[in-house]
């Protein structure tokens, strides 16, 4: 069965926040997602490619190695 997912518009609309002079491009918080909404953007940097989906769980942020990672702009409940 397939799904449609939308696109976040651009970066200003991510979720995903990363610090590229901290991140070593390492992809491990896109390999470790669960959600699998996180691809590489702009140089090699991880970016949030399916916003919507995203179960805020953290993950991204919590496997960083070098903390570059953050989620801005959760939802009220959530946070």
């Amino acid at each position: 069965m397939r799904t449609s997912r939308k696109k976040a518009a651009g970066p200003s609309d991510s979720l995903l926040e990363v610090d590229r002079r901290k991140c070593n491009r390492c992809g491990l918080c896109i390999e470790m997602c669960p959600m699998d909404v996180l691809r590489l953007g702009e140089e090699k940097v991880p970016s949030m490619r399916y916003p919507d989906d995203c179960w805020y769980c953290d993950v991204c942020v919590s496997v960083c190695p070098k903390k570059a990672v953050t989620l801005k702009g959760l939802p009220y409940l959530i946070r």
